[in-house]
């Protein structure tokens, strides 16, 4: 995990909420890292910028109550927000885990029973996401944290909530091209479940080959009738799942139930088990960064004491954070932190490998 530092023209506080390191920074706002409490939260704030415009306040509120309705079981729950504020923001759960995009572009391409492990849980975290009337609209390798016990899905700044009305425009597509359904690239107002599903078929082919199925920089790409998908290196008994979730017409592709069934099928007739405390079937070079990452939370910066009376000082510069332990690097004992991490998932994983 990449923290960045505070910027000078970056808050120090919002709402009660010490702000120490920038997560990251999209075209709506910036995400920071902030304690109100020992546990961290991830903030977003809208730029000054679009604070005072009232199509940017519209989005920001309903990616606050997509938020709210899919709750924290497959993404990050909602703790406290503000949407008429100033500079509007939202406070949600710090999840401490690496992307399956920069695991993808550290490690390559993830085994084949690993695709099918993203699969059931990429798919579960849809159904939900569909249940409570939403669409996410931008589902990608980088809206995807990886933990060991499963996928969490971030970014609702594009989703759809269902009786929400006018924030969507015809002429310019919400999401990310390479991953997204072509009804959804010609007018995102067409966008449902199904092109939900289309972007978890793109997002498996990214994870099981090492590339996206579409290399589309202009919508119009996106939406051409024999435009055919980069299948090259996918395993092929991915391949009528993906084919089949990659269909142009909607009407062709597969549920997000359908998706879960096929999946689970396929683990458990790997003997993958479903419970317990083994690891998933991903690569241990995966496996290594994912607990590598959990092994070295963030440290809340501490609190300044005051003489009673005393003004309160800005600090000059970021409060540091402990660096992160590299792997490789020795962390006590004499052994090196990432053998000692492979000796505990050989221990800890069945079999059928990673």
């Amino acid at each position: 995990m990449v923290f960045e530092p505070l910027r000078d023209s970056d808050p120090r506080e919002i709402a009660g909420f010490r702000l120490s390191r920038r997560l990251g920074q999209g075209a709506m706002g910036v995400v920071y890292l902030g304690y109100r409490s020992p546990r961290p939260v991830a903030i977003k704030v809208v730029k000054p910028a679009l604070a005072d415009e009232p199509y940017f306040r519209q989005r920001f509120a309903q990616e606050l109550e997509a938020i709210r309705r899919v709750g924290g079981f497959h993404t990050a729950a909602l703790v406290d927000a503000d949407p008429d504020a100033e500079q509007p923001w939202i406070a949600t759960e710090y999840i401490h885990a690496p992307s399956l995009e920069s695991l993808l572009h550290q490690h390559g391409p993830v085994s084949e029973l690993g695709a099918w492990w993203l699969a059931a849980s990429l798919s579960e975290a849809l159904i939900h996401i569909h249940s409570v009337r939403l669409l996410h609209r931008d589902l990608k390798p980088s809206n995807v944290l990886v933990t060991t016990q499963g996928t969490r899905v971030i970014d609702f700044g594009v989703s759809h909530v269902g009786g929400a009305t006018g924030l969507t425009s015809g002429n310019s597509p919400l999401g990310t091209l390479a991953y997204m359904a072509p009804e959804q690239a010609m007018d995102s107002r067409k966008a449902s479940e199904a092109a939900d599903v289309f972007s978890l078929a793109a997002t498996l082919v990214h994870a099981a080959t090492g590339h996206p199925p579409f290399y589309a920089d202009l919508a119009v790409q996106r939406t051409l009738l024999d435009a055919k998908p980069d299948l090259s290196g996918l395993p092929a008994s991915l391949e009528p799942l993906v084919v089949s979730g990659l269909a142009y017409s909607p009407g062709d592709r597969p549920t997000a139930n359908t998706v879960l069934e096929a999946a689970m099928d396929r683990l458990l007739e790997h003997a993958v088990p479903m419970s317990g405390s083994m690891y998933p079937p991903l690569p241990d070079t995966f496996l290594t960064d994912v607990l590598q990452v959990a092994e070295t939370p963030p440290a809340p910066p501490p609190v300044a004491v005051q003489a009673p009376g005393a003004a309160a000082e800005q600090p000059e510069s970021p409060v540091p954070f402990a660096e992160p332990v590299v792997a490789g690097a020795s962390s006590g004992g004499g052994e090196p932190w990432a053998d000692r991490w492979r000796g505990k998932i050989r221990d800890r994983r069945s079999d059928f490998g990673g």
